[in-house]
């Protein structure tokens, strides 16, 4: 009987063609930017919404129509990479990838912060606007930059 397995370097070519055929899906397909510039100004109204409250005011009605906006479009965007046939992970692959979702992680957290601090304690009123902005401008870059999470390797 003969053995039908395939050697070790046609086994690395079949993972390096289907490694390229994942890479040139992320630079490809991406989603509507209406799509994205919705996420990043709801995700800015979380912010803004979280700076400009005080007690129990009207502005805890932007935080949560906010976050109900982003969990939605959130949910468009991943089931418009899975009909592409592209899966989303929570948790990325790379090591490269981990450090970037952790310091935006921490940025953001940051800036949620300092949204609300500066406003109460520090008496800056704009303090929330520049905040919202920023996550908005940051959340629409990370988007663009790093559609579903993962780094995308550039071939030499």
């Amino acid at each position: 009987m003969e053995n039908n397995l395939p050697s070790q370097t046609e086994a690395k070519d079949a993972l390096n063609a289907v490694h390229n055929i994942q890479q040139n899906l992320l630079i490809e397909y991406s989603p509507p930017v209406w799509l994205r510039l919705i996420m990043s100004l709801s995700y800015g109204a979380i912010f803004f919404g979280y700076g400009m409250t005080e007690h129990e005011n009207i502005w805890a009605l932007a935080m949560i129509v906010g976050a109900i906006i982003f969990t939605l479009s959130t949910a468009l965007y991943y089931y418009l990479y899975k009909i592409q046939g592209i899966r989303i992970r929570i948790i990325p692959r790379s090591i490269k990838a981990e450090k970037i979702n952790a310091y935006a992680a921490i940025g953001f957290a940051a800036l949620g912060f300092l949204s609300r601090f500066l406003r109460t304690e520090m008496s800056l009123d704009w303090a929330p606007h520049i905040c919202a902005a920023t996550a908005s401008i940051v959340m629409f870059w990370l988007l663009i930059k790093l559609p579903t999470g993962e780094t995308v390797v550039k071939e030499n």
